[in-house]
Order: structure tokens, then C-alpha cells, then sequence
């Protein structure tokens, strides 16, 4: 019997979802960006720091805060001109690393042979005003690089500074679209005197950055670039300093910061419209499909729905070269709501293209977008959410389709997939929050149902929620902990497919059977119904669901899906502790202070331990309370053994106060009455459940490390695979080669839960002793300052919601965020 592949791995490795990039260009020249004098400024005298940056579709985020880094460091009084060079025609990529490899070589060709200019690849970010550079005395040399690795000879190329007329006979436009690069680069070495150094602050690469000192970051590493560019390509890895990237592109979110806006859209945008509206001024367009297929009638799902629930009144209908004109079923459902006024936009048309003010109480695109080049995208979609007061409704048709132009040529409708188009609006929503909005996906009649994506309740109703309960204790407790921490009404549910439920809009689940339960649900619905998972195994794939929150300790690959904590989540909470402690107030009696709580439990990577171990636990915390002057108090699970728990006992001594007591309880108002009346919590067997709980109390916690027993079979592959996937081979330059082969291969095993990391529980105990929140035993007792504890379930749903795009009715009660730390900032500065 011939041996066959199993679906899931050819779907995980094959080639044809890894292609990036092919030798199809479709620009004549770089789209120029210009950063004017800022107004209110004298003007510089000098020349326009001119810039040229290699770039592709796929890092549309990174060029984005590329351009933004230059806004928050240039010189107001300067002019600067960034160049993107992407797509460019005539140009044979097919054995190019990136999208834009020989692009560098072409810049004295573009430059008309004069002046100076830099490159840069656009995986960088300026944290110095590149004016600097650009103004650099080049001596008698033509081009100025970073000096090689010493482990290398090669040239980097990364960052240049380049006098094009010097470069101009070296590097010409005919050997950059079709030459080697190597052969290019050798023509510059083999001529003495040609090039020189820069000095090494202008390409810090990933872990090189000095915060203060380097002048231009650069994120070398394909796989750990912080935007994933190349999802079909890589399995992405975390990036030490990946947070600058972060908060450049938090901080362009706030300020609203695009690249283009409406006011200066990119070239592409305005040549578009010149070609649209010339035929459209002499009669040439006869507003007809042409040689393309007929369009399919663009479904408007739910939009009758979003309009009688916010009653609306006005509507903002948004164009695009007539497109919408073609699609009857939004005329027809305006006719049947009565007292609408609709107000339609077209840029592309001249009788419509007036642009509208904010007031209206809905916006409607109807597969208007896919038109519309790229870069102009994203203020487009803020235009909408400017003018809408209630909502906004978009309708993307997945089809190949077109129209016919004046000029000969064809208007076709861009594919992208889903994800980019949530990533784009999800973008415009964070800043306005209460904007309700809806896309619909209308996919090809043989991908099944659309793909519908609802975000957003309205104001005054808040979205129904399930907590699936498959019987797991701690599982089921860890979804109850994130939705009463998401502070709305909701459902534990052990049927959720009775037909008499109506379907909710959020579902919790908390392992592989309920995960399954949640998945179908959300097809069942059409996507109306968002899914979160809480991983507590490290299995789920976090492209399956809308949310996924797993601890960081797990080593998951990040993706843009995966929220992760500190620890496992908790129910503990300062009310739920003040609760059990008022239920509970004579349990420890009139014992003297301080009180120290030990908790015995098992984890799966140390076991419980042997009795020689257990009575020598014993006598070290019975030492420890005697130094105190204070009285011990033993929770046991039930997991351990008999003889075990006697050779604890035996060690604390006489009379110990011990309370039997069973995990799968942890919200039993005993065991929570002992924690809120501990002065100090000492944890036992690297249990990362009570550990999680310990941390989530303020008290005084101290963690007895256990010895790890011997790992087997099963766990040496899954650390085998795990290190081969964290390998970083270097290449000839000297630096870490892309991701391939057996590092991508095990990588690949890991992101779709084929074969799991390990739980690094050690990793655990660093990050909470590194937050102050635990002591490792056998320090002296010290005075902690009080805290009100890891407040894990809150922040990650905090971090629900945002991923989610809900509104401000939706957030978390104010008096529940008092004492909330945010501790997945922690988090994502100490991968």
C-alpha cells in the first residue's frame, strides 16, 4: 500500500501557499512622497533630503511607519522626498530575495543622474532625522555604505548614501532590472577609492540597537520581522525589539497618520481618476463591463437590520466609477425603507464627486474598495468612518471583474484577502470607537456561504455571550474568568446547537471539543459570531479563531490572533477573596501572624515530589515560620498521595493545621478564604495553575521549586523540535539566514499544534519574579510593597476587545480597571 501524505501536512508545507513574489512590475517610476516644510517655519536653504525606499505590497504596515518614523525626527524647515519603489516595470525579480533586491541599483537611473539620495530597505525605522545622513561629507567617494560583518566580505547594501552622478555610469538602469546583484556589487569593490563607511548607528540591526545612540533600526531577520509581512512564507518568531516597531505604529494610530489622505492621494489615485473622468467628459465610456465577465449582484446582507436598529435617517451611498450604479439590490432595498435620503459619492464622477461632511447617519460601499489602489485604502476607509455617526457598511465581491476605460485599458477590481481587509478597518475603528461596522464577504459560488464579518453592538444593547462548558473544571473556569472580566451578561452552555437558542454573538471556548463547538457555530452563523479560545494546552491555531489567549510561557509563534498572558487565567479577584474571607472569617482562629499558606500540588512537567523531598519541604518552611515567628497552614491536593502528605506533615512538626483540598475546586470559598487570609503564600510543585492564583492575590508569595523529573520520549521530541525551530543559522553576509529548511519545517509542526512546545514553567517563574510578584524560597523574608495582584483575565480582555473592534459601551467598567496593571506591556518587552 503506497504511503500517503495526511491532508494536514500538505496543507502546512505546501509550496504553491509559499510563493511571494513573481517578475511582474506594474509602475513606470517610484511613487513620490513629499514632507513639506511645516507650516509657521522659515525654509531651509538646503536641498530636499531625498530618499529612495525599497518596498513591496506585502510590508504596507512597515512602509507606513517607515515614513511616520521621518515625520517625528525630521527637520520642520526641510523638505524630504521619499521615493517608494515597489512594482516597478520592467524588472526581473524572479531571483530576488525581497520584492525590491536589484531596485537600489536603479536609483541613479530614477534620479536622472544627479544629486545625492539615500536607500533604504523598508524594513527600518529612523530614530534620528535621516538629514543627518543625507548631509554627510562623502569625500571623494560615490557611494557610502555600514561596514560588512566581520564574519563577511560581502557588501551591505541596507542603507546607502549614494552620488548618483558618480554612480550613474557604474550602476545603469538596463543592468538594475536584469543583472545579478553579486555582479553589480563587484563592480563597486573592484574599483578602489569608490566606496566608503558610515558609521555603524545608521543600521543597528535587531539585537545591535542602543536606545539613545542608534540612529536607524533595522529589523534584519526575515522571520522575526514585527509586522509579518510574509505569513505564506514564514512562520514568524519574536523579535527583541520588536516593541520599537510597536509603539511607532501605536503612536501613528493615535495620531491618525496616513501616508496618503484625500487631500494628497498617491499618483496612482489621481491617474485613475484623470482616466476614468476623461472618458466620462467625452462620451467614450459607455458605462458597460466590456470584455469581463457580467458582475454578479453584490448581496447586501444585514444592512436592513443595521439600519432599523440604529434608525437611521440619512445614508452616505460611496462609489467608485460607477460600480455600485451596477448593483440593483441596494437600490431596491433603499426604496423599501421609507424617510431615507441618500446621499450618493462618487470621486471618480464628476456629478458626484463633491466630497461629503460627516452627519450622515450610515455609510454604504457596496464593492467600491477593490478599485482603489492600495496605498489609498486606509484614509479612504477613515473618510467613511469620518462621515458616519451610527455605522459603516462595506460589501467586498471576491470575483475577477472589470470595467472597460476611455483609453483602451481595463479598470479591475483588486483581490485581497479577508484578513488584510479586517487588519484595514480594524485600524480606522481603534480610533473611532463608537462606529459600528460590518463587512461582507462575498466569496465564489463554490467557497459555500459568505464569509460574513460583523464587529460592533449597538449602543444600547450589549452582545450575547456563551461560555461553552464541556465538564473540564479548569477549563470551563478559565473561559468563566474572561467573560466576567469582559463585564457583560453571559451563559455557561452545555448544548449549543439546541435550535431554540438564538445564536450569540461571542463564544468562549476552552479546549479542542468546545474550540470545535465554537468553530462550527461561527460557520453556522455566517461569521456573525466571533470565537476566542483560551488555550491552556498551547493546540489551538490562532488562525481558526478570531481571538486566542494563551500564557507566554507556552513559546507559541505570535500572530496577530493571539493574545498572551503572564499565567493561566484566574477567577481571583480582590471581590471574589473579600467574599470567601467574609464567609470564612474564624478559619485560621486566633493563630499568630504571620500566616503562611503552603499550597502542595503536581504539575505535569515535576510530579509530586518523593517523601524524602516532602518531609525536607517540611522542615524548611517549618524553620521558615519559627524565624517569622509565625503559624503554617498546608492546603494538600488530593493528587497527592497518602505517604506523601504524611511526610509534609511530619516536617512542619506538631500539630500542623492541614486542609485536603481538590484542584479541580479552585473556587471553593474555603480555599479562597485561605488565600485572603495569608500573610504569605508558599507555592509547591511548579504548579502553574496555583501559581497563577498565588500571583492574582497581593500577598507575599514564595515558589519552592521542585527537581523536574526525567523527561521522556514524547517530551525530548517535542524540546527537539521546538530548539530545531528556534535555530538561527547565519549566511554568507554573517547574519541570520531566512527562515528554511528543518527550522521552517518544525516551526510549521508548532504553528498549526501538530507537535507542541513544552511548558516552560521556569520561564514562568523568572517573568513573575521579574514583575516583584514572587520570591524564590529560601530568601529572607522581606517587606513587599502591596499590589493588588496580576489581574490577568482583565487584561486580556481588555486586549479581547480591541482585537475585536468593539465600542466604547463595551469596555470594561471604569471601577474595574482601578488597580489593573497592564501587564502584557511586561510581556512584550521581555519576550
Amino acid at each position: 500500500m503506497p504511503f500517503v501524505i495526511p491532508s494536514v501536512l500538505r496543507n502546512t508545507f505546501s509550496s504553491r501557499n509559499n510563493r511571494c513574489r513573481d517578475a511582474s512590475g506594474m509602475r513606470a517610476a517610484p511613487e513620490l512622497v513629499v514632507l513639506d516644510v511645516v507650516e509657521g517655519v522659515t525654509p531651509s536653504p538646503k536641498p530636499p533630503v531625498r530618499i529612495f525606499l525599497g518596498t513591496e505590497p506585502a510590508h504596507y504596515r512597515a512602509e507606513r511607519i517607515f515614513v511616520w518614523s521621518i515625520e517625528r525626527v525630521r527637520d520642520p524647515a526641510r523638505v524630504y522626498e521619499i521615493h517608494l519603489m515597489k512594482e516597478l516595470a520592467g524588472f526581473d525579480r524572479r531571483r530576488w530575495l525581497t520584492g525590491f533586491t536589484n531596485y537600489r541599483f536603479a536609483i541613479p537611473h530614477f534620479a536622472q543622474g544627479s544629486g545625492r539620495a539615500i536607500w533604504n530597505d523598508v524594513d527600518q525605522a529612523y530614530l534620528a532625522d535621516p538629514a543627518e545622513l543625507f548631509d554627510t561629507d562623502m569625500g571623494e567617494c560615490g557611494l557610502l555604505t555600514v561596514p560588512p560583518l566581520s564574519s563577511s566580505a560581502l557588501l551591505d547594501t541596507a542603507v546607502m548614501l549614494i552620488d548618483c552622478e558618480r554612480m550613474a555610469s557604474i550602476w545603469t538602469g538596463d543592468e538594475a532590472k536584469h543583472g545579478r546583484k553579486n555582479n553589480l556589487l563587484a563592480k563597486v569593490q573592484a574599483r578602489p577609492g569608490l566606496r566608503g563607511d558610515l558609521p555603524g548607528e545608521w543600521n543597528a540591526r535587531d539585537e545591535e540597537y542602543v536606545p539613545g545612540r542608534s540612529k536607524l533600526l533595522h529589523w534584519t531577520i526575515l522571520h522575526t520581522q514585527p509586522w509579518h509581512p510574509l505569513p505564506q512564507a514564514f512562520v514568524y518568531q519574536r523579535n527583541p525589539v520588536g516593541h520599537v516597531w510597536y509603539d511607532m505604529e501605536r503612536s501613528a494610530n493615535l495620531a491618525g497618520y496616513h501616508v496618503f489622505t484625500a487631500d494628497k492621494p498617491s499618483a496612482q489615485f489621481k491617474s485613475l481618476l484623470t482616466r476614468i473622468q476623461a472618458g466620462v467628459t467625452d462620451g467614450k465610456n459607455d458605462r458597460r463591463l466590456g470584455d469581463h465577465p457580467p458582475a454578479p449582484t453584490t448581496k447586501i446582507e444585514g444592512l436592513d437590520s443595521l439600519i432599523e436598529k440604529t434608525a437611521s435617517k440619512s445614508l452616505l451611498d460611496y462609489c467608485f466609477a460607477d460600480v455600485a450604479v451596477e448593483h440593483s439590490a441596494l437600490n431596491e432595498l433603499l426604496t423599501e425603507q421609507d424617510g431615507i435620503a441618500v446621499t450618493r459619492y462618487d470621486p471618480a464622477d464628476p456629478s458626484y464627486n463633491a466630497r461629503p461632511t460627516a452627519g450622515f447617519d450610515g455609510v454604504v460601499c457596496a464593492d467600491a474598495l477593490n478599485y482603489i489602489p492600495d496605498e489609498d485604502i486606509p484614509w479612504v476607509i477613515n473618510d467613511l468612518f469620518e462621515c458616519a455617526k451610527q455605522f459603516v457598511y462595506v460589501a467586498i465581491e471576491h470575483s475577477s471583474r472589470g470595467k472597460m476605460l476611455a483609453d483602451g485599458t481595463s479598470l479591475c477590481s483588486r483581490q485581497r484577502e479577508p484578513a488584510w481587509w479586517k487588519a484595514a478597518f480594524e485600524s480606522a475603528a481603534e480610533r473611532h470607537p463608537q462606529i459600528q461596522w460590518k463587512l461582507v464577504f462575498n466569496q465564489p459560488a463554490d467557497a459555500g456561504a459568505p464569509a460574513l464579518r460583523e464587529i460592533g453592538w449597538s449602543g444600547d444593547q450589549l452582545p450575547r455571550v456563551w461560555v461553552l462548558n464541556d465538564n473540564v473544571s479548569v477549563d470551563t473556569s478559565q473561559s468563566t474568568a474572561l467573560a466576567e472580566a469582559l463585564g457583560w451578561p453571559f451563559e455557561v452552555v452545555d448544548s449549543p446547537f439546541d435550535s431554540r437558542r438564538e445564536r450569540p454573538d461571542l463564544v468562549i471556548a476552552a479546549n479542542q471539543h468546545t474550540g470545535s463547538w465554537a468553530r462550527r457555530l461561527c460557520r453556522q452563523s455566517g461569521g456573525r459570531t466571533r470565537c476566542v479560545r483560551i488555550d491552556g494546552t498551547g493546540g489551538a491555531v490562532a488562525k481558526d479563531f478570531d481571538a486566542v489567549v494563551s500564557p507566554a510561557y507556552f513559546h507559541l509563534p505570535p500572530h496577530p490572533h493571539r493574545i498572551e498572558s503572564v499565567t493561566q487565567l484566574t477567577r481571583i479577584t480582590p471581590e471574589r477573596l473579600a467574599r470567601a474571607r467574609d464567609r470564612c472569617p474564624r478559619l485560621f482562629g486566633l493563630a499568630p501572624h504571620p500566616r503562611i499558606v503552603v499550597l502542595l500540588g503536581a504539575s505535569e512537567s515535576s510530579g509530586p515530589p518523593d517523601t524524602i523531598t516532602s518531609r525536607r519541604l517540611g522542615e524548611e518552611i517549618r524553620t521558615f515560620a519559627t524565624l517569622a515567628g509565625g503559624s503554617v497552614f498546608a492546603l494538600i491536593s488530593r493528587r497527592i498521595t497518602p505517604g506523601l502528605a504524611g511526610a509534609l506533615v511530619a516536617g512542619l512538626g506538631e500539630s500542623p493545621h492541614v486542609h485536603t483540598w481538590s484542584p479541580d475546586h479552585r473556587d471553593d470559598d474555603t480555599y479562597l478564604a485561605y488565600l485572603e487570609l495569608a500573610d504569605t503564600i508558599i507555592v509547591t510543585g511548579d504548579d502553574e495553575f496555583l501559581m497563577a492564583d498565588a500571583a492574582a492575590t497581593g500577598k507575599s508569595v514564595y515558589v519552592y521549586p521542585l527537581a523536574e523529573r526525567p523527561a521522556n520520549l514524547s517530551s525530548r521530541f517535542r524540546e527537539t523540535v521546538f530548539a530545531r525551530s528556534q535555530a538561527r543559522p547565519l549566511n554568507k553576509r554573517g547574519t541570520v539566514r531566512p527562515q528554511q529548511g528543518l527550522e521552517y519545517f518544525c516551526a510549521r509542526l508548532i504553528e498549526r499544534g501538530i507537535v507542541l512546545p513544552p511548558h516552560d514553567l521556569n520561564a514562568l517563574r523568572q517573568s513573575l519574579v521579574r514583575l516583584g510578584v514572587i520570591h524564590q524560597f529560601g530568601t529572607s523574608m522581606t517587606a513587599t510593597s502591596p499590589h493588588a495582584g496580576l489581574r490577568v483575565a482583565h487584561d486580556a480582555a481588555r486586549q479581547v476587545q480591541r482585537l475585536l473592534g468593539l465600542g466604547e459601551h463595551a469596555r470594561l467598567p471604569q471601577n474595574d480597571l482601578v488597580h489593573t496593571t497592564d501587564w502584557t506591556q511586561h510581556v512584550a518587552a521581555h519576550p
